[in-house]
């Protein structure tokens, strides 16, 4: 009795129960948040009585409340809160919200395939008895694992964009401090070259070259801008110009030798691809090509053979 007890729809609707009362101090925090945001605008609206007959933008009544849920819901402390945000940020989600809209798309991942599960139930009636339960487990590390891969996935794509056009934006870096630029001048109109053909560079040279107008030290705001990129390359920028300035060498000459090195390594990255390419064909010229390339080798004298010994027979 106990095993068809657990066979029976109970512990999925057990687990339906417990994603719901994960999911009640997200709504507490939501309403609460509301009803605050709420009386603000009332003040406001005391203080601004034109503002009144002015509608909310931003969607219909039912997005709204899901994006505020999804603000709301999510943490915003913590070192796993910080590891988050500094994901999101190398992936490119730099919005303000990026953090509460990434714990919420983790908790949809977790949440929905329960609920379809749950309402599948009745299709599982000639499975074996544990069979909901395994794909409630599995659908849960799925869910809570969908977001990291796809994080993981834009990070990698990201990284090889910006690793691609690294060379290009030190030949543009040299070319604009020996036409007489200065530094911080070169970086805004590198940024403003790249802009169609390397979007991703574009855009952290636009934050670097705001940072710099705002007063930030050079050292720091590179070191800002290789962390921001997650390049080799990047880093060893940052620390040959803090070690250019401290030194007083030529930054025209020292960019100059920096992109001829960029260039090499990228010829070096080609030729270590090239050369390993061999190897990983092995095993499928093993696996596909031999017993093809075999068959056609040796069927014309399995052909010849067969007709042949039944007539000497």
């Amino acid at each position: 009795m106990s095993m068809s007890f657990l066979s029976g729809p109970v512990v999925p609707a057990a687990l339906f129960v417990l994603a719901m009362l994960i999911a009640i101090p997200g709504v507490v925090s939501f309403l609460r948040n509301r009803k605050a945001d709420e009386d603000v605008s009332r003040r406001l609206t005391r203080r601004n009585p034109d503002a009144i007959d002015q509608p909310q933008r931003g969607g219909s009544l039912i997005g709204r409340a899901v994006m505020g849920l999804a603000d709301n819901a999510a943490p915003t402390e913590g070192e796993e809160v910080n590891a988050v945000r500094g994901k999101l940020n190398l992936a490119g989600f730099t919005q303000k919200n990026a953090v509460s809209r990434y714990f919420a798309a983790r908790f949809i991942c977790v949440v929905i395939p329960q609920i379809a599960l749950f309402f599948s139930l009745p299709y599982f009636a000639g499975l074996p008895k544990y069979a909901p339960v395994g794909a409630s487990i599995l659908l849960v590390l799925i869910g809570l694992a969908a977001p990291g891969m796809f994080l993981d996935a834009q990070i990698k794509k990201r990284r090889q964009a910006a690793s691609l056009g690294f060379p290009d934006m030190m030949d543009l870096m040299v070319a604009c401090v020996e036409a007489g630029l200065s530094l911080d001048a070169s970086v805004q109109r590198v940024g403003e070259e790249l802009e169609l053909r390397h979007p991703i560079i574009s855009g952290h040279m636009r934050t670097l070259s705001l940072e710099l107008r705002a007063g930030r030290a050079r050292k720091t705001a590179w070191r800002a801008f290789a962390d921001r990129l997650a390049l080799e390359e990047a880093g060893s920028l940052a620390t040959m110009l803090r070690q250019a300035e401290e030194m007083g060498t030529s930054l025209g000459q020292t960019l100059r030798v920096f992109s001829a090195d960029m260039r090499q390594r990228r010829i070096l990255y080609a030729e270590e691809k090239a050369m390993a390419l061999p190897a990983k064909l092995t095993l499928p010229l093993i696996f596909f090509v031999f017993p093809v390339l075999l068959g056609v080798l040796t069927l014309p004298a399995v052909v010849m053979l067969g007709r042949t010994l039944p007539s000497t027979g």
